[in-house]
C-alpha cells in the first residue's frame, strides 16, 4: 500500500471540506485516521460527476461519495460513513411551516448543485412544476435573509457555514429561521477504496479517533468555530457508539 493515498472529497459542502484552507471536518477526520496507521492523505477536490471516474482510472484512491447501488470498482466501507440531512430553510416570519414537498411549488427554491438528482424521485417531481427553481453552483444562503428566494434546500450546516461567510452579522439572526423537515431521510453515503488493505487501514483508524477522543475534539473545534453539529458523522457514531442516539442509529440501520 503507498504511504500516501489519493482522496476525492466534493469540493462545495463547507465546513466539512474547504479546498482552499485544504481543510474541514472531513478532511481532518480522514486526516487524523490515516495517520493512526502511518499513512498520508493527499486530497483532491471535484465535482460530483467525476468521483467514480477518477476512481475508476485510478487517479483517486478514495471516494467519498460512495454507495452500495452505485457501480463503483472498489471496496466499499463495511458501513457508511457520512449523512446528509436536507431540510427546506425559510425565514420565519414569511413561512413559518412547511408540511410537505408539494408546498414548495408555490415558493422560489433554491437548492444545492444536483439536488434534483440526488434527493429522489418525489422531490424532482415536485420541482419540475416550479417555474421559480434553481441550483447554483454555490450555496446563496444570504438570498434567504435578502429575500431573494424563498426557501433554500440544504443541509443545516453547510446552510449556515455559507451564511455566516456570506453575512457574518447575520449568524446572530439563526433564530429567525425555520428548518422544516419535508424532504425525506438524509442520504448516507459510503466510502469507496481501490483495495481492502486501503479500506481496512481507514477503519482501523477510525476505531482508533472514537476509543482515544480525538474525534470528539475535532468535532468540537468545528462546534466552537461554526456551530457545526455532529449530524454528518451520525453513521460513525452509530457504529461506534450507539447507545447515544438509539432511534437515529435504528432508522440508520434499517436503510443500510
Amino acid at each position: 500500500m503507498p504511504a500516501t493515498l489519493k482522496v476525492g472529497l466534493q469540493n462545495v459542502i463547507a465546513p466539512f471540506v474547504m479546498p482552499g484552507q485544504q481543510t474541514g471536518l472531513l478532511v481532518d477526520v480522514l486526516r487524523a485516521a490515516f495517520a493512526t496507521q502511518h499513512i498520508a492523505a493527499d486530497f483532491s477536490y471535484l465535482p460530483n460527476v467525476r468521483f467514480e471516474q477518477q476512481l475508476r482510472e485510478g487517479k483517486v484512491d478514495v471516494s467519498t461519495l460512495a454507495k452500495p447501488e452505485y457501480k463503483h470498482k472498489g471496496f466499499l466501507s463495511h458501513w457508511p460513513v457520512t449523512h446528509f440531512h436536507n431540510m427546506a430553510i425559510t425565514v420565519r416570519s414569511r413561512i413559518p411551516a412547511l408540511h410537505h414537498l408539494d408546498d414548495l411549488k408555490a415558493y422560489r427554491v433554491t437548492a444545492f448543485g444536483n439536488a434534483r438528482k440526488v434527493l429522489g424521485r418525489e422531490y424532482d417531481a415536485a420541482m419540475a412544476k416550479n417555474p421559480e427553481y434553481r441550483e447554483p453552483a454555490t450555496m446563496p444562503s444570504a438570498s434567504l435573509i435578502l429575500n431573494r428566494t424563498d426557501v433554500i434546500i440544504s443541509q443545516r450546516d453547510i446552510f449556515l457555514y455559507y451564511l455566516s461567510q456570506q453575512m457574518p452579522e447575520a449568524r446572530s439572526r439563526e433564530g429567525e429561521l425555520a428548518f422544516h423537515d419535508i424532504i425525506g431521510p438524509g442520504n448516507l453515503y459510503w466510502l469507496s477504496f481501490r483495495s481492502e488493505q486501503q479500506r481496512d487501514a481507514f477503519e482501523r483508524g477510525i476505531a482508533e479517533l472514537y476509543a482515544s477522543g480525538e474525534i470528539d475534539q475535532i468535532i468540537a473545534r468545528y462546534q466552537k468555530e461554526f456551530g457545526t453539529t455532529r449530524d454528518f458523522f451520525l453513521p460513525l457514531d452509530c457504529q461506534f457508539r450507539p447507545a447515544q442516539a438509539p432511534k437515529a442509529c435504528k432508522d440508520i440501520a434499517r436503510r443500510q
